[in-house]
């Protein structure tokens, strides 16, 4: 990586850490500038603005979050179905549940409260964190109906099922962020367990 992209990286980096702890509105350049230890003129030479280098924030930490990313559905049989759903989960919560996964969980929730602004743009980062959170359920219905096709699953509700699992997916990775300690594990194998259950047997 050149001395250029590594600047670019650290001014990113730098931003999203001040994102957490100030807000986007109160993180000024100058501030970003001060942290990376640059001039704040140095910033123009990489983003033309605040506002572009906050679009660059938000791109950077969506990039590859997507349920796709996680779940490989064509990687599921009948015999792992149970246990593979409940392992894939896990895996993202416990990526999740680092101090910089935890970061990005905080950043997003910033930009949510940003977009719901008057502002068109700030719109934009509320329709397309919206998108990402059906890319979740509606990944979950996918998975679910390769359930029903096993037999693991009844085939009534696959929607409402799929939002209880988005549901609580989403919220075991906010709970650590205001000091909320779980058991990850136990918690995301139940909401599996009551979801995929044919009247209890799972």
């Amino acid at each position: 990586m050149s001395k250029s992209e590594t600047t670019r990286q650290k001014i990113l980096e730098t931003t999203t850490s001040l994102i957490g702890q100030y807000g986007i509105e109160k993180s000024s350049l100058s501030m970003i500038a001060n942290s990376v230890g640059i001039q704040k003129p140095s910033i123009y030479y990489y983003y033309s603005s605040k506002e572009e280098l906050i679009d660059a924030v938000f791109t950077w930490i969506l990039e590859g979050y997507s349920f796709e990313k996680y779940v490989h559905i064509i990687e599921y049989t009948k015999e792992n179905f149970v246990e593979k759903i409940i392992s894939d989960g896990l895996q993202l919560l416990i990526e999740e549940s680092t101090d910089t996964q935890l970061l990005v969980v905080q950043v997003l929730n910033e930009f949510l409260l940003y977009g719901s602004r008057e502002s068109s743009h700030n719109k934009e980062y509320r329709l397309k964190i919206k998108a990402v959170q059906e890319g979740f359920i509606d990944g979950f219905i996918r998975l679910l109906q390769k359930g029903v096709e096993f037999g693991l699953i009844e085939s009534t509700g696959l929607r409402e099922k799929s939002i209880i699992l988005a549901l609580t997916f989403d919220n075991l990775s906010n709970y650590p962020m205001i000091g909320i300690q779980l058991d990850v594990a136990a918690v995301w194998r139940q909401a599996i367990t009551s979801v995929l259950s044919k009247k209890g047997e799972i």
